[in-house]
């Protein structure tokens, strides 16, 4: 990643972690300044966002700053074929989303398989933990740990909705050309695939 968006990134933490807690309305503007000096150094430094953009974002993202979670799940059929669904960009991948504030993991889990896939499951194991900067967008400005778990398949079918437009099963060995890395890659998925085979799977944690 770009040293200056490291930069930015730093400064905006530091700003929004102080914004969260100091209490002297003087520091609080100053800490403003910082946060808005954090997004004019983005926009120098990345393509496509303007500083305004950028202030925005940090913003609508105020609070102690901690990695993301975002769940995924893995539901495969008796021929060891991987459920994906068509993302609302046009890219495969596996059924999941940012984890609600007040669900678990595996209740996220089950509620974005419902959502985006049509179906009810239930979490077997928990397959892996993957920091993004570490397995599928090591360009993204934010922190995300993404969590697989392996699901059962229980009942339902899929329904077109505002988020996916397709699901389908597909060979491990033959995932679509236009599959969203960002949000689950074929290495991840393979290890999905081992892990259904495991029965002493050990989770594969960052």
């Amino acid at each position: 990643m770009n040293e200056l968006v490291n930069i930015s990134q730093e400064l905006m933490a530091i700003s929004n972690d102080a914004l969260l807690y100091c209490k002297d309305k003087f520091d609080a503007e100053r800490f403003r300044e910082v946060r808005k000096i954090a997004a004019r150094i983005l926009e120098l430094s990345a393509e496509n966002i303007t500083a305004d953009d950028a202030l925005k974002l940090f913003e609508e993202n105020e609070g102690y700053q901690t990695p993301k979670m975002d769940t995924r799940a893995a539901i495969f059929n008796e021929k060891d074929e991987i459920l994906l669904v068509r993302d609302y960009d046009g890219k495969w991948a596996l059924p999941g989303g940012w984890c609600e504030y007040n669900s678990t993991i595996m209740e996220n889990t089950v509620k974005e398989a419902r959502e985006e896939a049509g179906i009810e499951v239930e979490p077997v194991k928990l397959v892996a933990a993957h920091s993004n900067r570490h397995h599928n967008n090591p360009n993204s400005y934010f922190y995300i740990t993404r969590f697989f778990v392996l699901c059962r398949y229980k009942s339902g079918e899929f329904i077109s909705n505002d988020e996916t437009s397709e699901a389908r099963y597909f060979s491990v060995d033959e995932l679509p050309k236009d599959i969203n890395d960002h949000k689950s890659s074929p290495a991840q998925i393979r290890l999905c695939l081992e892990a259904l085979h495991a029965d002493d799977w050990c989770p594969d944690i960052d």
